[in-house]
């Protein structure tokens, strides 16, 4: 799980260094209902490109960090994020992964997308924690698709014991309804969900210093609208035996 990210100017943005056109258009394909952030189309920069949500990844042992999508299982949550970051409704735009293009994206990264499943708050002691860019600290799992020159098709997959694990978790909080949660939520209006994750935002708990231990997970539900925790170890147990060979 990838715990240390940091939202990065995305491609395209005024500011970007480098930003150019590329000719053709990529498409993204799910099996699972994915979800994207992105400025309002009606506000972007003058060149008419769009700015998703991104985040930085850590190095690793296979390579440099670099700038990962974010995808939410939940439209609720890309408008949470979007609350907390302070953007009006008509700022921002909630979209379908597969009903966006990461041409721009690609510019960089042309043989492989990374993108990032968002799964819930890095939390310490029942506060969640906030980064030094002042973004919340965010808990996901790190993918990438192969790009194919004779294919725009890219598919996201997000495997199975990724999603057990994320249903789990939402268990171990005692949100055994959150399925019905989650479809209220899929039926809402853009409004009301704005105005939910508003209130999620006045709900938190507190905030904890940038450089404490994450040592819980942070979830919000809807209908109770409190956040729960979870403890992080429980967490890595949870993951681990969702994995394959189980």
């Amino acid at each position: 799980m990838s715990d240390d990210y940091q939202i990065p100017t995305a491609p395209g943005y005024p500011g970007h260094p480098g930003r150019r056109r590329i000719a053709r258009r990529h498409m993204l394909q799910t099996l699972t209902p994915l979800y994207v952030l992105v400025r309002a189309t009606g506000l972007v920069s003058a060149d008419g490109l769009c700015q998703v949500m991104c985040e930085r990844t850590r190095d690793s042992e296979s390579g440099p960090g670099t700038n990962a999508m974010v995808v939410y299982l939940s439209p609720f949550e890309a408008c949470l994020d979007a609350a907390w970051h302070a953007l009006a409704p008509e700022r921002y735009d909630v979209l379908a992964a597969s009903a966006f293009t990461p041409d721009e994206l690609l510019i960089y990264q042309p043989e492989r997308l990374p993108y990032c499943l968002h799964v819930a708050w890095g939390a310490h002691d029942g506060q969640l924690v906030v980064r030094r860019d002042g973004g919340l600290l965010r808990l996901s799992s790190a993918h990438s698709a192969p790009i194919s020159r004779l294919i725009d098709a890219i598919h996201l997959r997000i495997e199975l014991p990724v999603l057990e694990s994320h249903e789990r978790l939402w268990e171990q909080a005692g949100l055994y309804a959150h399925a019905e949660s989650h479809a209220r939520m899929l039926a809402a209006s853009d409004a009301e969900r704005h105005r939910q994750a508003l209130q999620a935002i006045q709900r938190i708990p507190g905030t904890a210093r940038p450089g404490l231990p994450v040592n819980q997970v942070a979830l919000y539900d809807v209908e109770s609208a409190q956040w729960h925790f979870v403890a992080l170890k429980l967490f890595e147990t949870i993951v681990q035996e969702s994995g394959p060979g189980r």
